[in-house]
């Protein structure tokens, strides 16, 4: 399987600091979150817009390169015991202990609930209270942030059944050309599918339209893992990849100017959602190729990071929002406030997995 790409593992650490930063600065756009300030601005949204059309698909890629090299570690039996015991010990986690928080913030602030937290916690969240859960438009308890976790867990219990069943008896092998198109392709048809036929739910059971497109990705993360030829032609061109992207972006982002926005066509939603798939596959090769080039070397603070990326995951919602919920109030000025939530969000669960 080839040495160890340590730019992969940069590469997750950044990809779930942008994702922090993503959920802060869901508090402060229209679109809906658990939470909302008081403050909308509807302009962050153009902003977020750059990075929400690759940032899941390039940790679904990354998840899947990361699985490869693990099964070719453990093997498809061990490896599958491993990621159902690893993954479904947090979500389980997370779900009993770390979710109730957010869920309860998120009622107190529509207004659904007067309940104090540990009453609301046993007496309405571990028994399923269905007026509450009417009023959250999920299940509870619930996964909520962790649907990527999730996620996770079936797409490696079935990529660890393929490999034991095929991977000997599988001959064929993807030309250079088609791993480089199959980003833009899959996540241009996918997010047509999505848009027009299966939204996003985050529901697991019914949710085909994702899963279809990340369970995509994560297959090519697994098929190009050991592809030194792919990473290389990402590292060697990867300011042309940049461009072209840069090139898409502009596209993407012209496609939301209000005038076009109020096209409300199907012709129109296909050409959209293709155009973002396209910016977003472009944007994922880049950012490889980039990261192939500069972060090339193990360190000790990558090490740390890399075991510390998942806790913070799981921990940052619920610090991100109990900061929230605590500073909105106070009306500070607005970058004093960003700056605490992103603090809070990245340096509270930090803290607690150091400690």
């Amino acid at each position: 399987m080839g040495d160890r790409k340590y730019f992969l593992d940069w590469l997750r650490v950044l990809a779930f600091a942008a994702l922090i930063c993503f959920h802060v600065g869901m508090l402060y756009v229209t679109w809906g979150y658990n939470l909302k300030s008081p403050r909308i601005y509807p302009q962050v949204e153009w902003v977020m817009e750059v990075t929400s059309a690759w940032r899941m698909p390039l940790l679904f890629l990354i998840s899947g390169v990361a699985c490869r090299f693990l099964m070719a570690k453990l093997g498809p039996g061990k490896f599958a015991l491993n990621r159902l015991a690893r993954l479904g010990a947090v979500v389980l986690t997370a779900m009993l202990l770390v979710n109730p928080e957010q869920v309860w913030i998120q009622l107190v602030s529509q207004g659904a609930t007067t309940q104090g937290y540990f009453e609301f916690w046993f007496s309405s969240y571990l028994t399923s209270d269905p007026e509450l859960i009417h009023a959250l438009h999920r299940p509870m308890p619930t996964w909520d942030h962790l649907w990527f976790v999730v996620y996770l867990i079936p797409y490696a219990l079935l990529f660890a059944a393929v490999f034991a069943l095929f991977a000997k008896r599988m001959k064929f092998v993807l030309p250079l050309w088609a791993l480089l198109a199959l980003p833009a392709i899959w996540m241009s048809f996918t997010n047509v599918v999505i848009a027009t036929k299966a939204p996003i739910t985050h529901a697991l059971i019914n949710d085909w339209g994702a899963h279809l497109k990340w369970i995509g990705l994560f297959g090519l993360g697994a098929v190009v893992a050991s592809r030194d030829d792919f990473w290389e032609e990402l590292r060697r061109n990867r300011l042309g990849y940049g461009f072209a992207a840069l090139l898409l972006l502009t596209i993407y982002l012209a496609c939301r100017v209000p005038w076009l926005n109020a096209i409300n066509s199907l012709n129109w939603t296909v050409c959209y959602r293709i155009a973002e798939g396209v910016y977003g596959g472009l944007a994922v090769l880049a950012i490889a190729g980039f990261a192939a080039h500069l972060l090339i070397r193990p360190s000790a603070s990558l090490s740390y990071l890399n075991e510390a990326v998942l806790p913070v995951y799981v921990l940052h919602q619920p610090a991100m929002l109990t900061a929230a919920f605590l500073l909105f109030p106070l009306q500070l000025p607005i970058v004093i406030e960003i700056a605490a939530i992103i603090a809070a969000a990245a340096l509270v669960p930090l803290l607690l997995h150091h400690y």
